[in-house]
């Protein structure tokens, strides 16, 4: 899984100041630390960049108001004397909103209620920290396991990581299924492996775009929703044909009938030679088993490639066109960083992607066995 941060480039707007005016939605609260020069700037995030709407100050105890016009439901974010950020979502149907915080601490105490789509988020937050702190406790046995040379214990703490993984996956689903259609549903797809959940998140964004198709977020999902739909997990593989290093000419589609691995990789990736001797164990036990392994690579000569390939025994079928990252194969597939792989089953469809170290071995496992 990968999670993105909540992280926006900052662009000042000029705005009008301490906005008094009871006309949209009421934004409340009370700050725990504040003096006579705090300032307290609502910010809103766009296409654009992170724009400020509105600005206000506390009162001599700590209170705030401002009423906010929403044309659209967007991401906010309330900014407390640039030290404090504290994000919302708003829509316009809330009737008032109430973010109590800290107001001077970049890690201090906030809570938001009053807004439905703010709460869904909040929801989706806790179960990231809390994933982040089991699978820090697994990682640390792994270590642990790893300096003592205990397989058994090692291998335990990888299953129960991937079993967290899954659950938690499984967990953030729920909620965004829930939020959805609403921007929690946006923030909440960031926080899911994109690769392997494909058909999910074009459902929720299909649901999204019946109910706010114009909004700018909505509009920049479903984009990246259609770029990656010709190599969404289930999509028929894209044809590679490529030289080996005899110079015959080797087809992806000449494999069909075969589960095939493809492992875009280089001499000259230390993380891809790191991950080979994984590669290795894993066709050594399945070869066998109706499995193959395409490995193209993004190498530049002819040299390097042939030298990587013996240093590291790397058994299976080799093809490249040597131009680096202008290589053909890597283009189709969209390859911006290396490792990378595509797991492919006998009918020609992609199944996996991106599956490296304990990841792939389990995956295997599950087809074969």
């Amino acid at each position: 899984m990968r999670r993105l941060l909540w992280v926006f480039t900052a662009v000042l707007f000029t705005a009008c100041s301490g906005s008094k005016v009871e006309d949209g939605v009421k934004l409340s609260g009370q700050l725990e630390n504040y003096s006579d020069n705090s300032k307290i700037y609502l910010e809103r995030i766009d296409e654009a960049g992170t724009f400020r709407v509105d600005t206000t100050a506390p009162d001599e105890n700590g209170n705030y108001t401002m009423y906010v016009p929403i044309t659209e439901p967007s991401f906010y974010q309330l900014n407390f004397n640039d030290r404090q950020y504290v994000p919302v979502i708003l829509t316009g149907k809330e009737s008032e909103v109430i973010i109590n915080a800290h107001g001077n601490d970049p890690q201090g105490f906030s809570e938001v209620s009053g807004s439905y789509d703010s709460e869904f988020k909040n929801q989706m937050d806790i179960v990231m920290q809390a994933y982040r702190e089991e699978r820090a406790q697994y990682q640390q046995a792994q270590l642990r396991a790893k300096r003592s040379g205990d397989v058994h214990s090692y291998n335990a703490a990888v299953n129960k990581m991937i079993r967290l993984g899954v659950e938690t996956e499984k967990e953030l689903k729920q909620l965004i299924w829930e939020a959805a259609p609403s921007l929690a549903a946006v923030y909440g797809l960031q926080m899911i492996d994109a690769n392997n959940n494909y058909a999910f998140i074009d459902s929720v964004a299909r649901a999204l775009k019946k109910e706010i198709p114009d909004n700018f977020h909505v509009k920049n999902l479903l984009a990246r929703i259609e770029s990656g739909r010709t190599l969404a997990i289930g999509a028929n593989a894209p044809d590679i044909v490529l030289p080996n290093p005899d110079g015959d000419l080797i087809s992806l589609s000449s494999l069909k009938g075969k589960y095939v691995l493809i492992d875009f990789w280089a001499a000259w990736c230390r993380p891809c030679r790191a991950e080979n001797p994984n590669v290795v164990r894993m066709y050594n036990k399945y070869a066998d088993e109706n499995f193959e392994i395409l490995g193209v690579s993004l190498d530049r000569t002819r040299n390097a490639w042939l030298t990587a390939i013996e240093q590291d025994g790397l058994p299976w079928l080799h093809i490249s066109d040597l131009k680096f990252w202008n290589s053909r194969a890597a283009k189709t597939y969209q390859i911006h960083s290396i490792p990378a792989t595509y797991l492919i089953d006998p009918e020609g469809r992609i199944i996996a992607k991106n599956l490296r170290g304990p990841g792939l071995e389990a995956k295997l496992r599950e087809i074969f066995g």
